[in-house]
């Protein structure tokens, strides 16, 4: 909804940082319950909030490591900004949460659902009081028991204005760090460009991203471009963080409109110049609609609690329940769609995506003639002609016509197999080229 009514990035940020109410009402209180771990103290849930804004909104994944142990010693040869950072200061991050309130609410008549209602307590502190849970042990340090909220990516600290709450003066801080564009225009130049500015795109090293003042050797710039990076990340700030024109900047510009196909010797060398299209497989919920979209015949997905919907890439959670789509569902697993929890997304092929397109249910079942809503029924119940068909099938399937060999290498099929098992068989091929599966 925030995509389709244009909302502006920093409001989309603020609005999930600084949640509150319902979350079977609201969406964005589900991001605040999302952070909860489980089995612990409480300031492990406190500290998986702090990782989850600093990896989501800025980036930087090394706030994991840093709040069980100082960065010395063990990020000295991986984040240079990381290695120079104590556990102390990344628990000032963690204390912006300390008064996040989460109350459980069973559901009558929905068996094992619950609903959260979030609130902001107007007290409550992180402690270090603690020797167990999924970090190490919490205790006082240097006579401090209790930590201030204090921002670790700001020089100064930053500090609460009068009638901001904790989270609502981070989310304003957050929004307004540079860093917050530079996140985003790398994770949105990475799905667009398949190769980020900085990989893994939640990876970056504060300390090694400015072409004017280098790190020291034996470090080097961490992106493959910092002067583009930093650009385009200043003009997304002065641009009121507008996701559609960032997305259509960088969908019109000559380095995304490049072929995939380069035209002498290929060097690494040229990675950073962005001097071709990098090839990129389909995700999981892209392949699926593809194919819907290819074959006519679309799904209707039905949930406990909310609307149904035909499109995955309109589905909730991966891991949100669906009644009767199990066959759906196997085909997107096998497509690496993983649950953005413990199982990250995946772009490798393996032995189990091809056998689920080249006989896999999801797929098999919308390539028929008796199917009343496929492509090739529509197709053979207005024509008989074979290249009128092979020119419909490779326009709805691979957006392109044919080429006059291909034209000629499938023509025989019709003879040799009648109109309907051809008209399927050419379905199915075309499915399972590799300009169907990738986006090149």
């Amino acid at each position: 909804d925030a995509i389709t009514q244009n909302r502006p990035y920093d409001q989309i940020a603020r609005d999930l940082i600084s949640a509150t109410g319902d979350n079977f009402v609201k969406g964005e209180p589900n991001w605040i319950v999302g952070g909860q771990i489980p089995m612990g103290p409480i300031q492990d849930t406190y500290d998986g909030m702090a990782v989850n804004t600093a990896s989501m909104f800025l980036g930087i994944n090394t706030v994991d490591c840093l709040l069980c142990h100082d960065g010395a010693r063990h990020l000295d040869g991986v984040n240079l900004w990381g290695s120079k950072q104590t556990r102390l200061n990344m628990w000032g991050l963690s204390a912006y949460f300390a008064r996040v309130n989460m109350q459980r609410q069973a559901i009558p008549g929905m068996q094992n659902i619950a609903k959260y209602v979030v609130t902001e307590n107007t007290a409550g502190d992180y402690r270090l009081n603690t020797t167990t849970g999924n970090r190490s042990s919490r205790q006082p340090t240097g006579g401090l028991a209790l930590i201030a909220p204090r921002n670790p990516f700001l020089a100064n600290g930053a500090t609460i204005s009068p009638g901001e709450n904790r989270r609502q003066a981070l989310a304003r801080q957050i929004t307004s760090d540079i860093q917050f564009s530079r996140a985003i225009v790398n994770y949105i130049w990475e799905q667009l460009m398949v190769e980020a500015f900085v990989s893994p795109s939640n990876s970056f090293d504060l300390a090694r991203l400015n072409p004017a003042s280098p790190p020291p050797a034996p470090w080097t710039l961490q992106p493959t471009n910092p002067e583009l990076l930093n650009s385009l990340a200043a003009w997304f700030q002065n641009n009121k963080y507008d996701l559609r024109a960032l997305m259509s900047l960088i969908a019109k510009s000559n380095a995304y409109q490049l072929s995939a196909t380069y035209p002498g010797t290929w060097k690494l060398d040229y990675v950073p110049y962005y001097a071709r299209k990098y090839v990129r497989r389909l995700s999981a919920e892209e392949v699926h609609d593809a194919i819907q979209k290819a074959t006519g015949v679309l799904s209707n997905y039905t949930f406990d609690y909310l609307p149904p919907v035909q499109w995955a890439m309109q589905l909730p959670e991966p891991r949100e329940p669906l009644r009767g789509a199990n066959q759906a569902l196997q085909f997107m697993q096998s497509f690496g769609r993983g649950d953005r929890d413990q199982n990250p997304r995946r772009d490798d092929g393996t032995a189990l995506q091809t056998m689920n397109m080249m006989n896999g249910q999801f797929l098999m079942t919308r390539i028929h003639q008796n199917n009343a809503g496929s492509r090739v029924s529509a197709l053979l119940s207005q024509t008989n002609d074979p290249a009128t068909i092979i020119r419909t099938m490779f326009q709805s399937t691979l957006s392109r016509n044919p080429t006059a060999q291909e034209t000629t290498n499938f023509l025989p099929l019709f003879n040799q197999l009648g109109m309907r098992a051809a008209t399927e068989s050419l379905q199915w091929v075309l499915l399972n080229k590799l300009d169907f599966l990738f986006n090149y």
